[in-house]
């Protein structure tokens, strides 16, 4: 009984399934006719596009014809695609090399263009004149100092800020005036050239872009100022000027120094004007009969005794090394760079030793050798008499007196230096020192 009865549901159902697909067919053909009607009838539209035909097949859109240029191929499918709402397109549209159909197609796109252009011709001044306000408004801004002075009293750095306030009001005055234009499409194509361009800038400029992040840095950390005795990567001198480019110095033979603010942040630096109090030292050799102890206070109170040697810290003497024919005595005293000449007070130091140590006949030997010759005089070598030489005067134990008042020559040259370089100096004798 149960297969009678599906049999027979089966053989009612057939003709049902049938006439359903027979109408889903239909209206698929209805609509494929429907949207080759439409493809057609864009196809033919296009200029610059002949014997145009579209043919669809279950929702696939085949294109054809032949086209005078290039820049029509991807025109018709766009066009197709926008008209039937289908995306699955092929197109089969043939490239003319006909020369006529390819001197048409190069004029056609000429025309458009030209059009696109007198189009633009009303806007185009306006653009212009948008252009030139921001123009003027930027270079306004440069003349300017005192809201940038009110931002930072360091002059390279309001001058770092007034390029960029100008270089944003250029760049906000250049897109206005595209988006006057319906321009702004270029933007991305140029901010993508810069980009490609800056990175190959940099590289070219390294050392000089280097050099200027340098100069920025060493203007906000201020590590010596203006007369500053220092270091700086074996050259010593007086700081002149620092500049964007350099640090020069005016060295104590009067020379002047440039170096690269780049080698002045990366080096190691010497400042010995940072504190006024400087520490000079000084050897002497005294001979191995000598009183030690003695030696050293003789020496130390002779610091003392010795203008321009600060009592407070107190100078020093120690044993340093016992030498073939002398011990070394190391001495060590204190001067206020502000008050004395650093070099002198060390001089007039060493000559009053020197005097102090003869005058308590603490002997300083010169340097002795002892020289043995095997043999004797065997082979013929004959004993020189010494010659009668006339004694040498008394030595006198007289001290040192010269000025120790500093010696302003080399700043005098300095100071002159700079004024004549002139321009924008970075160091400043009020900004904070680090």
């Amino acid at each position: 009984m149960f297969p009678t009865l599906w049999v027979m549901l089966m053989l009612l159902a057939a003709p049902a399934a049938a006439q359903d697909a027979q109408e889903s067919t239909a209206a698929i053909q209805q609509t494929d006719q429907q949207a080759e009607r439409l493809a057609d009838e864009t196809l033919q539209s296009i200029e610059g596009l002949s014997e145009a035909d579209a043919t669809v097949d279950n929702g696939v859109i085949t294109i054809s014809g032949t086209a005078d240029d290039a820049s029509v191929l991807d025109q018709a499918t766009e066009a197709v695609r926008e008209a039937t709402g289908i995306d699955r397109i092929e197109n089969k549209i043939d490239l003319s090399l006909d020369l006529q159909d390819r001197t048409r197609g190069a004029a056609n796109r000429v025309s458009q263009r030209l059009d696109v252009w007198i189009a633009y011709l009303p806007v185009i001044p306006l653009a212009f004149v948008v252009l030139m306000v921001f123009a003027i408004a930027a270079w306004l801004l440069g003349k300017l100092r005192w809201p940038f002075t009110r931002l930072t009293r360091n002059p390279f750095l309001q001058d770092i800020i007034r390029k960029l306030t100008q270089s944003g009001v250029m760049l906000a005055g250049i897109l206005l005036a595209l988006e006057i234009l319906d321009a702004m499409a270029l933007v991305g194509g140029v901010l993508g050239a810069a980009g490609v361009a800056g990175i190959a800038i940099g590289f070219a400029f390294k050392d000089l872009i280097e050099n200027y992040i340098a100069s920025v840095l060493l203007s906000l950390r201020q590590p010596f100022r203006p007369q500053d005795h220092v270091v700086i990567d074996g050259h010593e001198g007086l700081v002149t000027a620092m500049n964007s480019r350099s640090t020069v110095l005016t060295t104590f033979d009067g020379n002047v120094v440039r170096i690269p603010n780049a080698v002045v942040f990366k080096t190691t630096l010497i400042n010995y004007t940072s504190d006024k109090r400087r520490r000079f030292s000084f050897s002497a050799g005294v001979g191995y009969d000598v009183n030690l102890p003695q030696a050293i206070e003789v020496g130390v109170q002779t610091l003392l005794d010795t203008a321009g040697v600060l009592p407070e810290p107190k100078p020093m003497a120690i044993v340093t090394n016992l030498g073939d024919s002398s011990i070394t005595v190391q001495l060590y005293g204190w001067v206020d760079q502000s008050q004395a000449d650093f070099f002198t007070v060390r001089s007039n130091a060493m000559q009053n030793v020197k005097a102090q140590y003869d005058k308590f006949n603490i002997d300083m030997p010169e340097p002795i050798y002892k020289i043995r010759i095997e043999g004797g005089t065997s082979h013929g070598i004959e004993p020189i008499e010494p010659e009668v030489t006339e004694t040498m005067p008394t030595r006198k134990n007289e001290t040192a007196n010269a000025d120790i008042r500093p010696d302003a020559t080399i700043s005098e040259m300095s100071s002159e230096s700079a004024q004549a370089q002139g321009g924008d100096n970075l160091l400043s004798e009020d900004a904070p020192q680090e």
